[in-house]
């Protein structure tokens, strides 16, 4: 330990105070002011009139004697402080009385304990002094301080290097002790309020059960107790039987023990009952702990309460099945009504072709005119009855097959090759994959986003590119072409039912061929966009999953 030297002069310190009672009332009563009582009355005892009467000193041998018991007595005394008491700094204090009263007898000494950079000293005069013996303070092999004797005069010191360096240095060992065994207990508890913390963190949540290898509650906590209305004392000792719902089969808990049993964690959800009669759902972690032999001896249960998911839940299965019978009955409507609006449609259109073919010299233009009005109308709503038909049919349960889509294209395209010709039309494509899909409907997504690249074109023939993406999960196919685009406000309206962006007589068609194609491609698990510039083009992008 490095100690400030200070350049002012240095008062004799005295020792007389502990000795000389004439000087000193305080000895006349035992106890000094501010000091231990049991130390206070050690010195009473420790100090016979022979040696606080220097005149009528006897010998050395006396003397000897009397340091000896002291220093023994100084032993004692620490070590019963080491038991009792729990603050370093309380502890420091002691030793300093202590020690002054072991070496009381060798002069003007001055005991000083440095811990960890705080130092302890009955007298600050011990910070100017230059002469001292020391012994570190070792805690783990790590030097925290040391134990220190200061003294003024080296002729008046009695110091034997036998005798003192050793009980100095068996006072800096067990103060080592006390630090360790301190330190020991310090991570202890800092351990025990970790776990304290996590139990109270863990009740917030979980509902924590442990039971014997027999299935019997060895222990639960408070959320156990709240959720299930019983209290501690209702539960130990008893099985799970006590908060069974009998909902689950015996097949289902022959396969829970058996798997613990096994040593293996059990996961699921258990419909348990509570005491006043309601049920609640617990999501359910088991988890076996092994003896030496790997054979269970206990089981801790980690539930966390699901009542309200659920509960949730089934509501949501019931939605769900309502709405897949709602859409049955829909779809199985517009195939009626669709099928049925046909036969009188088909009526109208030939008995109006008729009068035309046989009436037409008999009648004026304008009447000719309306009966052609007529016969445009019918067709348009021929050919509209037959989207909603499609559109109906989206949706359909069909088995899903191998389908490779650059056959499918090709047929596709073989299809449309009148229509091709006729506008000059240039189509190219990549190479397309296999995809997991129902045939007719991907035809149905390929000939409509073609048919829309043809009929919205600018003056210039067609040029039209099938492309196709691979990304790790799926496969994003793209129609782009040179036409007339479509300004973006409108991007997102397009894919609805009737939603047309021109008039018939611009461009005809019915305002349903791109939501049948959003129908489709979502009904393959994938989605549908489209990126446009008016007077450039445009590109439609689909994706559909890869084969598992």
């Amino acid at each position: 330990m490095s100690l400030q030297k200070e350049s002012i002069r240095i008062k004799k310190f005295s020792p007389d105070k502990f000795l000389d009672s004439a000087e000193n009332p305080s000895i006349d009563s035992g106890v000094e002011p501010n000091s231990n009582p049991r130390i206070a009355a050690r010195k009473a005892l420790l100090i016979p009139n022979s040696v606080l009467d220097r005149g009528n000193l006897s010998s050395m041998n006396e003397i000897g004697t009397q340091e000896k018991l002291d220093k023994l007595a100084c032993l004692y005394e620490i070590s019963r402080d080491m038991l009792t008491i729990r603050s370093i700094d309380d502890l420091c204090q002691q030793l300093i009385e202590h020690m002054e009263l072991a070496w009381r007898h060798s002069g003007d000494v001055f005991p000083l304990i440095e811990i960890d950079n705080q130092c302890f000293a009955s007298n600050e005069i011990v910070h100017a002094l230059e002469h001292q013996f020391s012994a570190p303070v070792t805690v783990r092999e790590r030097v925290r301080g040391q134990v220190c004797i200061f003294y003024e005069d080296t002729n008046l010191i009695r110091w034997s290097q036998d005798e003192d360096s050793v009980f100095l240095q068996n006072i800096a060992n067990d103060l080592g002790l006390w630090l360790e065994q301190k330190q020991l207990v310090d991570e202890r508890i800092a351990s025990l309020n970790e776990v304290r913390m996590i139990e109270r963190a863990l009740d917030e949540h979980a509902i924590i059960a442990i039971t014997n290898k027999q299935g019997n509650i060895k222990y639960v906590n408070q959320k156990f107790c709240s959720v299930s209305q019983y209290s501690i004392e209702e539960l130990i000792g008893q099985d799970h039987r006590i908060v069974s719902s009998c909902y689950h089969s015996k097949e289902f808990i022959r396969n829970l023990w058996t798997t613990i049993a096994k040593g293996e964690t059990w996961k699921g959800e258990i419909k348990n009952r509570a005491r006043d009669g309601t049920y609640y759902w617990v999501d359910t972690t088991i988890v076996p702990c092994l003896d030496h032999s790997g054979s269970p001896y206990q089981y801790v249960a980690i539930r966390t309460e699901v009542t309200e998911y659920k509960r949730l839940e089934q509501k949501m299965e019931e939605q769900v099945a309502e709405l897949a019978r709602s859409n049955d009955e829909l779809e199985q409507f517009a195939y009626v009504v669709t099928h049925d609006l046909q036969e009188p449609l088909r009526t109208i259109s030939s008995f109006v072709q008729l009068l035309k073919k046989y009436s037409s010299n008999q009648l004026d233009e304008r009447a000719n005119d309306l009966i052609s009005h007529v016969i445009a109308g019918t067709s348009r709503m021929q050919m509209l009855i037959d989207d909603l038909l499609t559109y109906a049919q989206v949706n359909a349960s069909q088995a899903l097959k191998e389908i490779d889509c650059e056959c499918l294209l090709n047929n596709v395209l073989a299809d449309l090759s009148v229509t091709s010709d006729e506008c000059n039309a240039i189509i190219t494509h990549d190479k397309l994959p296999v995809v997991r899909g129902i045939p007719f409907q991907l035809i149905q997504l390929f000939t409509n986003l073609i048919n829309n690249a043809f009929k919205f074109q600018r003056e210039r023939p067609p040029r039209i590119h099938v492309g196709v993406e691979e990304n790790p999960d799926e496969w994003v196919f793209s129609v782009s072409d040179n036409g007339i685009g479509i300004e973006a406000q409108y991007l997102e309206r397009i894919f609805r039912v009737f939603q047309r962006l021109h008039s018939r007589r611009e461009y005809a068609g019915t305002g349903i061929g791109l939501a049948i194609c959003k129908k489709v491609v979502e009904h393959h698990g994938g989605s549908i966009w489209v990126k446009s510039e008016p007077n450039v083009g445009s590109s439609f992008y689909f994706s559909i999953p890869k084969i598992n």
